[in-house]
């Protein structure tokens, strides 16, 4: 994919699209969405769409690859204390979030979205981005820590369905400060259950 036409507009024009990208594949999904709706949310022509990205699914795996990137920029590296790690992870997420409006949406149809046809590519990304995730999350983190009897699938399991919980359940009624001290407390819980007494 090149493009090069895009990176060379002032970024502020660059902002504008990958914004109007963003929101509109968060609120109607990939398939639903349409380069004419785009390009009407961002205020340029069709045409130019076409032009900076050559076509829906090349402007959508940008913007994957974009909104990785964005993270990874925020979040430096984690600490030795797995829960402390994962919430500055979370917390690099809702700057994107607070950033680009429809970013919570577009980042969950990321995450759910299964391989259909033109979309293959976006397993490759997600892959890349597990793996750097978990390399730069949990590089530092001790895993002593925990009680023996917990594996790590579990453990990775109960924060993950804690943290989507807490986003499903309060997006609409709370703040993103609000949804992270909900999901930092539900945290702090599930680190008194599984952690060894002389950790706490």
């Amino acid at each position: 994919m090149d493009v090069i036409n895009f990176e060379n507009l002032p970024e502020g024009k660059k902002q504008v699209i990958l914004s109007a990208g963003i929101l509109c594949f968060g609120r109607s999904g990939y398939e639903k969405t349409s380069i004419s709706e785009i390009a009407n949310e961002a205020g340029i022509s069709k045409a130019a769409i076409f032009y900076y990205f050559g076509t829906k699914h090349d402007l959508f795996l940008y913007l994957c690859r974009y909104v990785r990137n964005e993270v990874d920029s925020i979040f430096a590296e984690g600490t030795e204390d797995y829960f402390d790690s994962v919430a500055l992870f979370l917390q690099a997420q809702f700057q994107m979030v607070k950033k680009h409006p429809g970013m919570y949406e577009f980042m969950r149809l990321v995450s759910e979205c299964i391989e259909t046809e033109g979309l293959d590519s976006l397993v490759l990304i997600r892959k890349e981005y597990h793996e750097k995730n978990e390399h730069t999350v949990l590089a530092k983190v001790n895993w002593n820590k925990f009680n023996d009897n917990y594996d790590r699938a579990t453990i990775a399991n109960l924060t993950k369905w804690v943290g989507n919980g807490c986003l499903m359940d309060f997006d609409k009624t709370l703040s993103l400060d609000g949804i992270f001290a909900e999901v930092t407390r539900y945290f702090t819980i599930i680190k008194i259950a599984l952690y060894k007494q002389e950790f706490l």
